[in-house]
């Protein structure tokens, strides 16, 4: 009995999942965490600067602490290390994840994951017609929430700039560079480094802006294209960051031998991904799998399964690095 009774508290704590990222939602639209700091403010006054009612307001401060969002105290309320990373001036936010994990683009997708299940197509193909690439394209309002919780996630990859001995590097091609975040910070803590950012015009326009305001324009170059068909050549490191992940086997393999071709036999390839335990272990790469399934196509895969998409393109991973948050760089070299 005391097992099955463990067992329903559990089933209850996993059924509640989505409410609670509801609430991480609400709290940074109101502007929650952008107004409490290190001294408590009252509930009746942060109700009222925030221009909503005290009592529901009271009941999701109540929540929010239970979660470590926020700390109630008998004179007032204060903002806790990890509600601050929902600041939107936090240096490592991850407030425009919240909103893109709650708005109907990913929600919906989500919402039929049975007939995706069922029939094999992309929950959000089934949900909203097309895939979330070309839906991006027709949508531009949507391509700008997706390029801030893009930039957003860069959060998980912190370290990558000193996972990597850069110190013989001349030129790092980052493939699929998004808006640039990640290469600027590569950029900023190697000076000697070249950086040349590939990614489709629409995006690649973005990263021009930004990199211009991070780097001097002599040391990065943005090109775009189609990298299943092309990838530039003349890198001594290639980065896929969080790029792979979103493709199925065939176009994985694609995009690896079009870096295989544009790589020299000294080059090499780093990916970083979340790399799904063999054992079949809790991880989030389990979770993050599931999310690629339903809004691309695409998945996380096994050290095995790295290997085995490498290989294919003429490719060998020589080494796995571990990364924060269930992350992984794996260093790959010509056959």
């Amino acid at each position: 009995m005391h097992s099955e009774e463990a067992g329903r508290t559990e089933l209850l704590r996993l059924l509640i999942g989505p409410w609670l990222g509801k609430a991480l939602a609400a709290a940074v639209r109101i502007g929650l965490p952008d107004r409490l700091g290190e001294e408590p403010v009252e509930h009746a006054d942060l109700a009222a600067e925030l221009s909503v009612r005290p009592d529901p307001l009271w009941r999701l401060l109540r929540l929010l602490a239970a979660l470590g969002v926020v700390r109630t105290r008998w004179d007032g309320t204060t903002i806790t290390g990890m509600g601050k990373l929902l600041r939107a001036d936090h240096p490592s936010s991850l407030r425009d994840l919240v909103l893109f994990y709650d708005d109907p683009l990913v929600t919906e997708a989500w919402a039929v994951l049975e007939e995706s299940v069922r029939t094999g197509d992309t929950a959000f193909r089934i949900a909203h017609g097309d895939s979330v690439y070309e839906h991006l394209a027709r949508c531009p309002q949507r391509q700008d929430t997706f390029d801030a919780a893009m930039a957003a996630s860069n959060v998980a990859t912190d370290g990558i700039a000193d996972a990597y001995d850069f110190s013989s590097v001349r030129c790092l091609v980052d493939v699929g560079g998004g808006d640039g975040t990640l290469l600027a910070a590569v950029l900023s803590a190697h000076p000697h480094l070249h950086g040349v950012l590939y990614e489709r015009p629409d995006t690649a326009r973005v990263a021009e802006e930004k990199l211009a305001d991070h780097v001097a324009a002599q040391r990065c170059t943005v090109t775009s294209g189609d990298f299943l068909e092309e990838v530039p050549a003349g890198g001594d490191v290639y980065l896929l960051c969080r790029v792979l992940h979103n493709w199925g086997d065939t176009s994985c393999r694609q995009l690896l031998s079009r870096c295989r071709e544009a790589m020299g036999e000294r080059s090499r390839l780093l990916i970083v991904e979340r790399v799904i335990p063999e054992s079949g272990d809790s991880s989030l790469a389990l979770a993050f799998d599931m999310h690629m399934m339903v809004m691309t196509g695409g998945r996380e895969r096994t050290e095995g399964e790295y290997e085995t998409v490498l290989r294919a393109a003429g490719l060998r991973a020589v080494e796995m690095r571990q990364l924060p948050l269930a992350m992984r760089m794996v260093v790959a070299t010509p056959l």
